[in-house]
């Protein structure tokens, strides 16, 4: 198993543990830029998810930007949908937070892409 995909498992490990806190604490609405955070994190963990599970030898895809652009289009509303669907968002401002979830989810993903096309030599 590669380095990579041993990260990325780390890192969605992390990023489940946070998320249950964070859940069952309440510190979604105690801290109010933990939504943020989080959102950002998970765009990172899908940019580099797209990567490891490109360097797999029985996946025949490359990383490139149309690709992780893609994931992260599809998990972010994904996601938005999930949480107006199930009342977890704020009717009065979900417009605005929810655009604000998937710039953030998109700066992610397209920075832990950049980062791991430079670092891998890969073409974008």
């Amino acid at each position: 198993m590669s380095r990579l995909v041993i990260l990325f498992l780390f890192a969605a490990l992390v990023f489940a543990v946070l998320h249950l806190l964070a859940t069952a604490g309440y510190l979604y609405w105690y801290y109010w830029w933990l939504d943020m955070v989080m959102h950002f994190y998970g765009g990172i963990l899908l940019g580099l998810g797209v990567h490891a599970l490109c360097r797999l030898k029985s996946v025949p895809l490359v990383p490139t930007f149309t690709l992780v652009f893609g994931v992260i289009m599809f998990a972010a509303i994904s996601w938005e949908l999930f949480e107006w669907t199930t009342g977890l968002s704020n009717p009065i401002s979900y417009t605005l937070d929810t655009m604000q979830d998937v710039v953030l989810a998109f700066g992610g993903g397209l920075l832990a892409h950049f980062i791991l096309s430079h670092l891998y030599n890969r073409k974008i």
